[in-house]
Formats: C-alpha cells, structure tokens, sequence
C-alpha cells in the first residue's frame, strides 16, 4: 500500500491520460491542471485532481470521457473527489461556446474541406452544393464555387484558389478549437507554441 501511495502522489497527466487511453487530451488537461490545479490538489489531493483535469480535457476535446468507476478501478479513488475537482478546475476556467456554436462552426469547416477537394480534383464544387447540407452550412463558398460570372458586370469571377480555402479552413479549426476549450484554455494551449 505505501507503494501505491507513493504512486498516487506522483500520479501525472501524461501517465493518468495513458492509462485511460485518451492521450489525445493530455495537452489540454496538462493546460487545466497548470492554470488552477493548486487550489484543486491542496482541496481534493493531487490524484483527483489529475484526473479531474483529464476528465475536463476529454470533454472539451473530441476524446471519449472515460466512466468513474474506471478511474476508480483504474486508480482507486473516489469518484466523487474526481468529480469535485473536476467541477473546481471548471470555475477557474472560461466555458467553451455552446453546442449549437459549435456544431455551425463544424459543419462550415466540413463544408469548406468538401469544397477543397473538389477545387483540387480540378471541377468546381458549385454543382454538387446546392440543396446540400453543406451549401446551407457555407453559402458563401457556395456562390464563391458556384459562379464564375458576374452578373452584375458580365465579368468572369476568379472562383476559389486552393491556397486561399487551405488558409481559411486553418481560420475554421482555429475558431473551432476555441469554440470547445474556451479562450482561457485556448490561450495557455495556443500561446505557448
């Protein structure tokens, strides 16, 4: 037992988030857990604490959140400690944008990849958008794919350069991932690469 102890008071977000299996969320708990997990480990104990920031990160992410009762067999501990410092490093942080937000945001980004591709297969995307989920998700890549004729002025209309809708579809998982971790996890994630 002292050896688990030992273990537990060690425990990191990279060992916890391998052991679960979600290391995907590492970065975004690791961010968590620097910005208040102070006040969280000296309230509920460096173990719950880790996990509590795993289990934010997961949320936030598009990372499986994985069940209390695996992180109590996985690490016996209390599910309720976890679920209290979960809910105390929540507080400390700015929420991400509501679901509907983000779900816009996704399908635009969708929508802008998909006219990517046809762009770069050499056709223009316009044909195959209309009445689609996605010409209703972008409309304005829809008429910019669209038309390749003015006809306001009867001049022909450059259409979408690949280079320009890589860089926008960059801006959309950009806007996206600020969408989910709120600009306070985002800041502490972005601003330090």
């Amino acid at each position: 037992m002292g050896q688990r102890h030992l273990d537990d008071a060690e425990l990191t977000i990279d060992c916890a988030a391998h052991r679960l299996e979600v290391e995907p969320a590492a970065e975004i708990a690791r961010a968590a857990f620097e910005h208040a997990g102070e006040l969280a480990v000296l309230e509920y104990g460096r173990p719950a604490t880790v996990l509590g920031a795993v289990r934010l990160a997961c949320r936030r992410t598009d990372v499986t959140e994985p069940a209390l009762e695996r992180l109590e067999d996985a690490f016996d501990i209390a599910p309720d400690r976890v679920v209290a410092a979960d809910e105390l490093l929540t507080q400390y942080l700015t929420p991400p944008a509501d679901d509907a937000e983000i779900r816009s945001l996704r399908r635009t980004l969708i929508a802008a990849q998909e006219v990517l591709a046809a762009v770069e297969r050499g056709r223009g995307a316009g044909p195959e958008l209309p009445g689609s989920h996605l010409a209703d998700a972008a409309p304005f890549l829809l008429a910019r794919a669209s038309s390749h004729l003015d006809s306001r002025t009867d001049r022909e209309f450059p259409g979408l350069e690949a280079a320009a809708l890589r860089d926008h579809i960059e801006r959309l998982e950009a806007d996206l991932e600020l969408a989910r971790l709120g600009t306070e996890l985002y800041a502490r994630v972005y601003d330090e690469h």
